[in-house]
């Protein structure tokens, strides 16, 4: 009897693990894309990002902050706050963003809601990693009106770092162009939470304003930031950030094209969208992303879709201020598509959200690897490799070498060729690029006539 147990309990383990470890092509356009489950059973993991220490960080939105192991799936708990986060319907545990300079000032910033289902808020806090948990929380905002709904709220440092975060109208459709209201808008603070002096209005944390709820941020090409946002039972919306201006919700939904939108846009300078959808999608968070071994995908903001269950692509002309081109992938394969991040060797990472608005199967959602079948695999040795991050840019990249004692060249050329950087280091630096334009570059970097690593860049 006990031999039949042992062999049962070893059936399962093995077809557990032979079910994580199987890998499927996929075809998106010409090229074979090898399709693999990272982790599973784990409760709407509403943030993932690829972390300095080769791991990926995620939150989920019961309380719980994560690192996964990218190679086996191992996951480590470094934060418990579900007897703070206040749960229901869309609220939870939302955004997180790392310091960007995270190897000297390793603080970690969260957005969740809290309070009770009659007084339900929104704070953002400040963690430091300690190496092992995330410690010391600092409030930095707190008080935001939240809803079960429309709570936003995604998180991104620019490259000045400073920090946007994203707040829906939680239901409540007066706030977005209430200037003392901070729900409806895209915030701007510096890192210890001051207003930066350069804000819009002086001494306030408003950065744009007229938004219902916006669930994506991403840097791209030239500075540019863009948003994805839901609309109502019309008109949800891609758009790119502008410091002070209007969106214009709840009066304009995706264009000005209606006449009352019209006078309203016009009185008020709104920014209209670059893309709306009408059915309405329900877009999650997006990123752009750069890799000329996947033309499909390369120079395109990649979009992640709760409702209608796929990823959308929208292709950028070179400056990243117009749509060239949509196409949709990945259609009912994964369910609702939460969030995605990017690998350092161009892979990947989606975050799935079951096939139901409700979540009625907690703890069975997972992360997903996609990788073109061109890439070498990726593993903790070749993470190591030469790396040109972040990217997109901003006024600088940091050039990470293999070999800190050799001498590299680092060239950068631009659109047509042409050599507009060339610089000898010796060790892993940062590399100015104010004194180019905003464009996409191709970096190059060379050790005794041999190219390293080449690599697209945008500014």
């Amino acid at each position: 009897m006990k031999c039949k147990f042992f062999y049962l309990i070893l059936i399962l383990w093995l077809q557990a693990c032979s079910s994580r470890a199987q890998t499927s092509v996929i075809k998106v356009g010409n090229t074979d894309v090898l399709a693999d489950t990272v982790i599973t059973g784990i409760d709407i993991p509403w943030e993932i990002l690829w972390g300095p220490d080769n791991y990926l960080w995620i939150t989920e939105r019961i309380g719980i902050v994560s690192r996964i192991d990218p190679d086996n799936g191992n996951k480590t708990v470094i934060l418990d706050i579900r007897n703070s986060v206040y749960q229901s319907g869309e609220s939870g545990l939302l955004g997180m963003a790392l310091h960007p300079d995270f190897s000297t000032t390793p603080e970690v910033f969260l957005v969740y809601t809290y309070g009770n289902s009659s007084d339900i808020k929104e704070r953002l806090v400040k963690y430091r990693y300690n190496g092992t948990q995330l410690v010391d929380p600092d409030t930095l905002i707190e008080g935001i009106p939240g809803n079960t709904t429309h709570d936003g709220s995604r998180l991104l440092f620019l490259p000045d770092k400073t920090l946007l975060m994203t707040t829906g109208d939680a239901q409540n459709q007066s706030a977005p162009q209430n200037m003392s209201s901070l729900n409806g808008k895209v915030l701007r603070l510096n890192p210890d939470g001051s207003i930066p002096a350069d804000n819009p209005v002086q001494g306030s944390y408003v950065y744009s304003f007229g938004h219902r709820n916006a669930q994506g941020l991403a840097a791209g090409p030239g500075g540019n930031i863009y948003l994805s946002e839901h609309g109502p039972n019309t008109d949800d919306e891609m758009m790119m950030l502008m410091k002070g201006r209007n969106y214009g919700w709840p009066t304009v939904r995706g264009f000005c094209n209606l006449p009352g939108e019209q006078t309203f846009c016009s009185a008020n300078n709104v920014v209209e969208p670059l893309a709306a959808w009408t059915p309405t999608i329900a877009p999650a968070d997006l990123v752009y992303y750069i890799n000329p071994g996947f033309p499909e995908w390369d120079s395109c903001l990649l979009m992640t879709v709760l409702k209608d269950m796929k990823l959308v692509a929208l292709k950028m002309n070179p400056d990243g201020t117009k749509v060239l081109q949509e196409n949709h992938y990945l259609t009912n394969a994964f369910g609702r598509l939460r969030d995605i991040c990017i690998g350092p060797q161009n892979e990947i990472y989606l975050a799935t959200n079951g096939l139901s608005w409700s979540n009625d199967n907690p703890n069975t959602h997972s992360i997903i690897r996609l990788k073109p079948d061109n890439l070498t695999s990726v593993d903790k040795p070749k993470a190591q490799a030469a790396r040109i991050y972040p990217n997109p840019s901003g006024h600088s990249v940091t050039i990470s070498l293999p070999n800190p004692s050799g001498r590299y060249l680092v060239h950068m050329l631009d659109a047509a060729g042409r050599l507009m950087l060339e610089q000898e280091v010796s060790e892993s630096t940062n590399v100015s690029l104010e004194h180019l334009p905003g464009g996409i570059y191709l970096v190059r970097i060379v050790q005794k006539g041999v190219v390293l690593l080449e690599q697209k860049v945008s500014r």
